[in-house]
C-alpha cells in the first residue's frame, strides 16, 4: 500500500479509502490511485487483513447434507442474499453426526469464520445449548424456552403451521384417511410437523390413527418415501391422502403409487413440504408448503451480521425471527392449480 501511495503521490490512508470505497477523495485522486494499483499489480491480502482486524470476512453455513435439494437451495439463497454482500460463505456438512455438530460449535472454528448459521439435526437443544458459545451463531429452527436468555439468535421455520395448512387442505377435499410419512427421530422439524398433522385432524374432528403414521430413519432420501409407502401398501390399511414430511419422501412415494396403479389424485391426494424445484415437475405437480427459503436466508444473515458487528456478541440479547409460509396448491391434491393459498398466521 505504501508503494502504491508513493507511485500515486498520495497518503496510504487515501489508498485505503479508494480501494475500500470509504472516505472522500476527488475523481482525479481516484484515477491516480487506480492507475498505480493496476500498474503495480496491487491486490488486497484478505489473510493479512484478517490478522489485523481479527475478522475473516467468512461465515459458515452448517447443514446436515447438501444432497437434500432443500438444503442446496437454501445454501444458494444464503450465498446470494443481499445481506451476505462482502462475506464469503463456506458450507460444511455434518452428515447427521453429533460429534461433527459439536465440533462446528466449538472453538475449532473460531479462527476460521466470523460466525455460523447452524441447522441442527443430530443434537437436541438440551445437547447443544450447554456447549460453550465461542462465536456469533444463528440457529435455523424453533427456539426452545431454555434459549430465551442466551446470546443466540433463531430463525423459526413454520413447520407446524405449514403442515397444519397442508393437512387442512387435504381434509377440505373430503379426505379423511390421511397417512403421513415422518421422521423416526424427532429432535428437529419432524416432531413439529407431526404435531401440525395431529392438530389439523383434531380440529376437523377426525380421529388420529397410528396405523397411518409411517416413520423413516432418513427423510432426506428419495428412497425413504418409496420404502415407506411400499410398507403402507403392504399393510392394506385404507388411506385416501398422504402427507410427506418433505417433498423428497412425497415424490419418492409418488413413484411407487404410480407403479402400483394408485392414481394421484383420484385415489390418493398427495402433499409435501419444502417446495423444492422438483415438486413443480413431478407428475402430477406436487402440492407443497413453501417455507420461504429467501426470507429464511436473509433473516439469518442479517441477524448474524449484526451479532458479528457488535463489540461483544455475547452482550447482544438473543433474538428470534419467525418466517411465514405459502401453501402451493397443485394437481396432486385434486384441486385446480391456481393462486397460492395464503395462510392466516
Amino acid at each position: 500500500m505504501r508503494t502504491v501511495a508513493e507511485k500515486a503521490g498520495v497518503s496510504t490512508k487515501t489508498v485505503s479509502n479508494v480501494v475500500n470505497g470509504t472516505g472522500s477523495y476527488s475523481p482525479e485522486t481516484e484515477h491516480r490511485v487506480r492507475a498505480a494499483v493496476e500498474e503495480l499489480g496491487y491486490r488486497l491480502n484478505p489473510f493479512a487483513r484478517g490478522l489485523r482486524s481479527q475478522r475473516t470476512g467468512t461465515i459458515a453455513l452448517v447443514l446436515p447434507n447438501v444432497y437434500q435439494p432443500f438444503n442446496a437451495e437454501l445454501a444458494e439463497q444464503v450465498i446470494r442474499a443481499p445481506e451476505t454482500q462482502g462475506l464469503k460463505v463456506v458450507v460444511e456438512t455434518t452428515r447427521g453426526d453429533a460429534e461433527r455438530e459439536r465440533a462446528v460449535l466449538s472453538t475449532s472454528h473460531k479462527e476460521l469464520v466470523d460466525g455460523v448459521i447452524y441447522v441442527p439435526q443430530a443434537l437436541t437443544p438440551e445437547e447443544y445449548l450447554p456447549l460453550p458459545l465461542t462465536q456469533p451463531t444463528v440457529v435455523l429452527g424453533e427456539r426452545p424456552a431454555q434459549a430465551a436468555g442466551m446470546p443466540l439468535d433463531y430463525v423459526e421455520i413454520a413447520d407446524e403451521q405449514g403442515t397444519y395448512a397442508a393437512v387442512t387442505h387435504l381434509l377440505a377435499q373430503g379426505r379423511r384417511r390421511i397417512a403421513v410419512i415422518c421422521e423416526q427421530a424427532q429432535p428437529r422439524a419432524g416432531g413439529r410437523r407431526l404435531h401440525g398433522y395431529r392438530r389439523a385432524l383434531e380440529d376437523a374432528g377426525v380421529a388420529y390413527d397410528d396405523s397411518l403414521v409411517i416413520g423413516v430413519d432418513n427423510a432426506d432420501l428419495w428412497s425413504s418415501g418409496a420404502g415407506a409407502v411400499t410398507r403402507l401398501l403392504r399393510t392394506r390399511v385404507r388411506f385416501d391422502a398422504l402427507f410427506g414430511y418433505n417433498d423428497m419422501v412425497a415424490i419418492g412415494a409418488l413413484s411407487v403409487l404410480a407403479r402400483s396403479g394408485v392414481a394421484v389424485p383420484n385415489d390418493v391426494a398427495l402433499a409435501g413440504f419444502d417446495d423444492i424445484e422438483a415438486a413443480r415437475f413431478a407428475s402430477p405437480p406436487l402440492t407443497t408448503v413453501d417455507p420461504q427459503r429467501e426470507s429464511i436466508a436473509r433473516n439469518a444473515v442479517s441477524l448474524l451480521r449484526s451479532r458479528i458487528d457488535a463489540e461483544d456478541f455475547r452482550e447482544l440479547p438473543g433474538r428470534c425471527e419467525s418466517v411465514g409460509f405459502v401453501l402451493r396448491v397443485r394437481k396432486s391434491s385434486s384441486v385446480a392449480q391456481g393462486t397460492p393459498v395464503e395462510p392466516s398466521m
